[in-house]
C-alpha cells in the first residue's frame, strides 16, 4: 500500500467499531446511539470474552466539546469533537504555538488543512515520505510533509505539475479528491445526477461520495433538494470534519471488522 500506515486496519477497528455502527442525523440522536452502543459493547465484551474497554473509556467522554466555539448543540459538534478525540483535526493556534481553543467552525478548510486532515485520517504514515515537496507552495509550509505525502501518493490536487496553492480555499469537490486519494479509493466512472456537476473534471468523485452517502446536494429552506451541488464553492471547517467523518464511517462499513 506504498505509504499507507501498515496500521490503517487496528485504527478503523478502534474507530469503525464506533463509527459504523453510530448513524448521525441530529445532535440528540448521536448522543442516544452513544449510550446504547456503549452498553452493547459492554454485554458484548461480558458474553465474548472480548476486550473493549479502550474503546468503552473513550465513548464515556464522547459527548464533550473540545473547543470553546463548538457548543454541545451545534449540529456540526458531533463531527468535531469526534474528529479532535481521534487527533484528526486540532484547533487554531496563538503565534507562539499554544493552542487557543478554538476551532472556527465557520472558517474556510484551506487545501493544506484539508490535506492535513485526510492524511491523518486515512493514518497515512508522514515518516516514510521524501522532506522536499516538489509543489512550490509548499517549500517552509507547515503541510509541507503532507503535500510530500500527497506527491508520492499520487494525490491528484497535489500532482507536481498542478503547482495548487495550499492557503486558498478548497473547493468542494477538491474535498472529496483529496479524501478519496488519501484513502486509496479506487473511485467508479460514475455520473453524478446535480444539474452543476456534468462535465466536471471530478464529477466521478462527486457522484461516487453521493452514491456512499457521504455528501448529498442543496436544499432549499424546507429542506427540499435543489438539484445542485456547486462543485466549485469553498467548503468551511465544520462542513469538511461532517464530510471526513461520514468518510471514516463509510470506510468502516466496508471493513471486514471481525476479520481482523
Amino acid at each position: 500500500m506504498s505509504i499507507q500506515n501498515k496500521h490503517m486496519h487496528r485504527f478503523l477497528t478502534l474507530i469503525g467499531i464506533i463509527a459504523a455502527l453510530l448513524v448521525v442525523s441530529v445532535v440528540g440522536a448521536f448522543y442516544d446511539e452513544v449510550v446504547v452502543l456503549k452498553a452493547e459493547l459492554e454485554q458484548w465484551q461480558k458474553n465474548n470474552r472480548a476486550d473493549f474497554s479502550d474503546i468503552v473509556s473513550r465513548l464515556e467522554d464522547f459527548s464533550a466539546p473540545v473547543f470553546r466555539d463548538v457548543s454541545e448543540d451545534d449540529w456540526y459538534n458531533p463531527y468535531v469533537s469526534s474528529l479532535a478525540e481521534w487527533n484528526i483535526v486540532s484547533g487554531y493556534k496563538d503565534t507562539s504555538g499554544q493552542p487557543t481553543g478554538e476551532f472556527h467552525p465557520g472558517d474556510p478548510v484551506t487545501v493544506a488543512e484539508i490535506l492535513k486532515m485526510s492524511l491523518e485520517a486515512a493514518q497515512v504514515e508522514k515518516g516514510g515520505c521524501v522532506q522536499q515537496p516538489a509543489n512550490p507552495y509548499a517549500q517552509n509550509h507547515w503541510a509541507g510533509i503532507y503535500v510530500a505525502c500527497a506527491e508520492e501518493m499520487g494525490v491528484r490536487l497535489m500532482v507536481p505539475t498542478q503547482q495548487t496553492p495550499l492557503d486558498r480555499s478548497a473547493r468542494r469537490a477538491e474535498v472529496l479528491s483529496i479524501i478519496h486519494d488519501a484513502f486509496g479509493i479506487q473511485v467508479l466512472p460514475l455520473f453524478s445526477n446535480y444539474s452543476d456537476t456534468a462535465g466536471h473534471p471530478l464529477e466521478a468523485d462527486i457522484a461516487y461520495a453521493t452514491v456512499n452517502g457521504v455528501v448529498g446536494g442543496d436544499t432549499d429552506r424546507y429542506g427540499n433538494p435543489t438539484g445542485a451541488f456547486r462543485p466549485d464553492d469553498p467548503v468551511n471547517r465544520a462542513e469538511a470534519a461532517k464530510i471526513i467523518y461520514e468518510s471514516l464511517k463509510r470506510q468502516a462499513m466496508n471493513t471486514n471488522i471481525a476479520s481482523l
